[in-house]
């Protein structure tokens, strides 16, 4: 074995044993124990004032995890990819920018509350099946049928929780309703039945793996467990509005820190295309991110308040273009993100390759 080889076997071996994606602090901030900002949010005493703090945290926080998805446009190694799928990167986007413009113009808002809603929910907790399986991973778990139990208990229960309590939500109600009057218990009763039959699932298939290993880390129980309960405003909060958001902050905390990681890591060198040096720029330099983070939450800011359309635009947007960023099982992202996701030092990139990732959707 060479020396390069050697040395990137031990630095694979550190970066799995600890179970970390980064580190005990940097995880727990922003992956582990991110819901808690939205917890706090949700335990102060409602109010006018309130409901405008909730306004600036949702956009000042919000606003920059929406639009830190167009950062991947920049990589000069994905280019070529997105052109050749110039269709699903730059056309698909303009036509859901024209359907939130036709339901705007023909005032039918009933729509875009049922979209945004369910694939919202959908989105966020696929979000978490993907970090899990960054610590699934540093586990050295990758038994294909681990991964499908796991994904299906998390969304599940975050659906399930999402419809617990669909009459909180008058609009969606009364829409669903529409269709027939007993749909909405029967959405709630059958997420619920499909939910305990997954977590039971999951119960079996995590006491196998304990005893035929690998062995659980703590980061990766920790994440799962901060997975399976992240929609718990949905069972307690009866403003559905105030619910979302509450879940929604510590989701915005994971995107921005995930993202972080991989545009720090990757573009280290600060090389390459005017666009992505600009990245690198952004991403690596606290001075130059705290003030573009800030600008971007108080254009959402106004954004929100003078222009919902273009808001709800980019948050569809951000949703159907993460499903093109972060889709693993195409070659071309595994290429491009999975090696920064294997081990934490950009010395560390120069040796691990991508076969030490192996694809996961996200």
């Amino acid at each position: 074995m060479s020396v390069g080889a050697a040395e990137g076997s031990a630095i694979k071996a550190g970066s799995m044993r600890d179970g970390w994606i980064e580190s005990p602090a940097f995880d727990l901030t922003f992956f582990i124990l991110s819901p808690l900002a939205g917890l706090a949010l949700l335990i102060v005493p409602t109010g006018h004032g309130n409901t405008l703090l909730g306004l600036i945290i949702a956009t000042m926080i919000g606003g920059p995890h929406y639009l830190a998805t167009y950062s991947f446009y920049f990589w000069d190694d994905t280019a070529t990819y997105h052109r050749q799928r110039w269709v699903a990167f730059f056309v698909v986007p303009v036509f859901i920018a024209l359907g939130v413009g036709a339901v705007a113009w023909f005032r039918i808002p009933v729509v875009i509350i049922v979209v945004i809603y369910f694939w919202n929910a959908y989105h966020v907790a696929r979000q978490s099946c993907g970090i899990q399986s960054i610590y699934r991973h540093k586990a050295q778990a990758f038994d294909p049928r681990l991964k499908t139990i796991t994904n299906t208990a998390i969304i599940s229960t975050n659906l399930a929780m999402a419809v617990a309590h669909l009459d909180w939500y008058p609009a969606l109600h009364g829409f669903l309703a529409r269709a027939s009057s007993a749909l909405p218990d029967a959405l709630s009763y059958g997420a619920f039945f499909v939910a305990v039959v997954a977590l039971a699932r999951l119960g079996i298939a995590m006491l196998q793996r304990q005893r035929r290993g690998p062995a659980f880390h703590k980061a990766e129980l920790a994440f799962l467990v901060t997975s399976l309960l992240l929609f718990h405003p949905y069972l307690w909060v009866r403003d559905a509005n105030l619910a979302t958001l509450g879940m929604l902050v510590g989701h915005f905390v994971q995107y921005l820190g995930i993202v972080w990681l991989v545009n720090g890591r990757k573009l280290a060198d600060g090389t390459g295309s005017l666009g992505q040096r600009a990245i690198s720029r952004l991403w690596r330099d606290p001075w130059v991110l705290l003030p573009a983070l800030i600008a971007a939450g108080a254009l959402f800011l106004v954004l929100q308040i003078n222009l919902m359309a273009v808001t709800i635009t980019l948050a569809l947007l951000h949703f159907y273009l993460d499903g093109l960023f972060w889709a693993f099982k195409r070659p071309e992202v595994q290429l491009a993100i999975a090696p920064y996701l294997a081990a934490r030092s950009s010395r560390a990139m120069r040796h691990i390759g991508p076969q030490l990732a192996p694809a996961e959707g996200g």
